[in-house]
């Protein structure tokens, strides 16, 4: 066998989901004086939250978090909280909400700038006069490390936070220090918030036991750990998910077999508004009839990435540079290190769409010649694979407009550019450019010339990193980790890496929580199958988390455990699989999980990802017919 092949299957046994950690003692009862719905004694609040190592120079905009667990509002006044050195006291006015969170900083016009929002208080001047402040000398929270402590009227402990190199001999903390998650570049520690993991079911933060185990950065939970948060995320408000039934209509189109002219027809009927966000935009044809759609009268509004591995092509500046000019606004998430502006996201990679205020689409696939053929499909064509569901479900319409409002917001977030023609990046192509409207070929017979359409009643959930992709109560995860004896999961994805963390790390440090899904799905006797992309993968055959390796991965330890379980890499229709897809049938019932999660660590946790969960057992048959199809071409 592989000397590394072996090394991963002894991993496999050998490894153990790290325990969570025990649920703290209960927290001890209080009888307060209560006087018009507040707490006058000293209920225990908690800090929740520290950002210390900011991007900005001299770090105006740090800042702490305060979270009442309490079911009755919290009087602050006497209150304090001290970096060791330095202590600040908060006014008789502040009170803190049931089950509510305060944020304090240095400087509140900083912090806006970072954050995208006033905070509730400032400490170090008063820099903003509708914000309250504090008295007391201002605190400065080293970046190597030190301790923050909050403390009730008359200096009684409430609760502290021991980070980096801080004194984990500190009165109330036990055990090694909070250090923020960095298994690569790509986790950067400056700019990290420090925050406290949120139970899946309340989306408040977990019992508190005074340890590591309680804040989200800490490496041992493989599910609830091991994350980061950057300024200007809304992580409390979209931490938990709206899970519902509705009767709505519900549409599934097929790239590259028919989905050109779904998109198509949707976009021409559109009378009121268009919403996208992308990861990039290179279709002149679909371009062509967004412009048009904006010369009409419809608004448009457009969210792209603005640092996408390659740049931005000359193409996809002549389209958004079509879209402008006709009246649309289009906007990139982009950094400008210069200026303190890092942007929230890795990548805003997800490919959403809002039509008229009543048409939610979410898919795997960018708006490009590959994925969106535009060529006679009766001798075949050429291109990716993916899907995306359309639905008017109110709930799912809702849900993708509070993404978008949160995630664009110009004049909110530094982050966001509005495209400017002069700019050398971004901007217009060059003079005299010429778009190609070339797509489509022979390679591939069509196997869905038709989409899919229901009507009916069908349970969505929308789902979407970084806040929910790693949920295991519900969402991708929830879903897998239902199926059991007789049931069947079927996984066609553009990747699955073999691990996450460094690059150097493996299976047993680091392991993938969807493949552990995968695989414990086969263990409790569900048919399990994975087919992996092998058109892109082939370009990188020698990384250790390429897809070969993740299929052989697989494969080994299906053998080794008899299990239903196998995996393959294919190039179905000619330019890869790009799909994010896993489709489950559970108990009879059917399900499908699409968009654009793919199955690396950033996507998971930096990046802004969507996907749209809906049980239909027509949408499962539709596209588990494409999936055997995929599954059966010849590699």
């Amino acid at each position: 066998m592989i000397p590394w092949l072996t090394a991963l299957l002894a991993a496999v046994f050998l490894f153990t989901p790290p325990p969570v950690a025990a649920a703290a003692p209960p927290a001890p009862s209080y009888l307060p004086l209560v006087g018009n719905g507040i707490v006058t004694t000293q209920p225990p609040l908690l800090i929740s939250a520290l950002y210390y190592d900011t991007y900005l120079a001299n770090e105006p905009d740090e800042a702490f978090q305060l979270f009442n667990p309490a079911a009755l509002a919290a009087a602050l006044g006497g209150w304090q909280v001290s970096d060791g050195r330095h202590t600040v006291t908060f006014p008789l006015s502040m009170t803190l909400p049931a089950h509510g969170y305060l944020w304090c900083t240095r400087k509140a016009v900083s912090f806006t700038l970072s954050f995208g929002f006033a905070p509730d208080c400032e400490y170090s001047g008063d820099s903003d006069p509708l914000v309250p402040d504090l008295a007391g000398s201002a605190l400065t929270f080293a970046n190597t490390g030190g301790r923050a402590t909050l403390l009730a009227p008359g200096g009684v402990y409430s609760d502290v936070l021991v980070y980096e190199g801080g004194d984990m001999a500190a009165p109330g903390w036990l055990g090694p220090a909070v250090y923020p998650y960095h298994p690569s570049t790509n986790f950067g520690e400056e700019g990290q918030i420090l925050y406290r993991k949120l139970d899946q079911r309340t989306g408040l933060p977990v019992a508190d036991s005074d340890t590591q185990a309680d804040w989200a950065a800490e490496t041992d939970d493989l599910i609830n750990g091991r994350k980061a948060c950057y300024p200007g995320w809304s992580l409390e408000r979209f931490f938990v998910p709206r899970v519902v039934t509705e009767t709505a209509t519900l549409e599934v189109f097929l790239a590259p077999d028919n989905s050109h002219a779904a998109l198509k027809t949707l976009l021409e009927a559109t009378q009121g508004s268009i919403r996208f966000e992308g990861y990039t935009f290179e279709s002149a044809t679909l371009g062509g009839v967004i412009a048009a759609r904006a010369r009409a009268g419809v608004a448009v509004e457009m969210l792209l990435d603005g640092g996408p591995p390659g740049g931005i092509s000359d193409q996809q500046r002549w389209v958004v540079q079509q879209i402008v000019q006709a009246g649309g606004h289009v906007y990139y998430l982009r950094s400008n290190t210069a200026a303190g502006i890092r942007t929230r996201y890795s990548f805003q990679h997800g490919k959403f769409w809002v039509l008229d205020g009543n048409t939610a689409l979410v898919g795997s696939e960018n708006p490009n010649s590959s994925a969106f053929a535009d060529d006679d499909k009766a001798d075949g064509t050429f291109g990716r694979r993916g899907v995306y569901l359309v639905t008017d479900a109110p709930s799912v319409v809702a849900g993708l407009n509070a993404i978008m409002d949160d995630d664009i917001a110009p004049g909110v977030h530094r982050d966001v550019w509005t495209w400017d023609a002069a700019d050398l990046t971004l901007g217009a192509p060059p003079a005299g450019f010429t778009p190609s409207y070339a797509s489509g070929g022979i390679f591939y017979t069509v196997r869905k010339p038709q989409p899919l359409f229901l009507e009916g009643t069908f349970p969505f959930q929308v789902i979407h990193a970084p806040e929910q992709a790693l949920r295991d109560q519900d969402s991708l995860l929830g879903l897998v980790n239902r199926a059991g004896p007789g049931d069947t999961v079927l996984v066609e994805q553009l990747y699955e890496n073999t691990y996450w963390g460094a690059e150097a790390s493996n299976v047993t440090a680091d392991p993938n929580p969807r493949l552990l899904a995968y695989i414990a799905a086969a263990r409790r006797g569900a048919r399990v199958r994975v087919l992996l992309d092998a058109y892109f993968d082939n370009q990188d055959l020698n990384s250790p988390r390429s897809n070969l390796r993740t299929v052989e991965y697989l494969k080994a330890v299906a053998q080794a455990e008899g299990l239903n379980l196998d995996a393959r890499r294919r190039n179905p229709t000619g330019e890869g699989i790009h799909n994010k897809m896993v489709l489950a049938q559970i108990g009879g019932r059917g399900w499908a999980v699409v968009g654009s999660l793919n199955g690396g660590e950033v996507s998971a946790k930096q990046n802004r990802e969507m996907a749209l969960l809906v049980g239909s057992d027509e949408v499962y048959g539709y596209l588990a017919d494409v999936f055997w199809y995929d599954w059966d071409v010849t590699p």
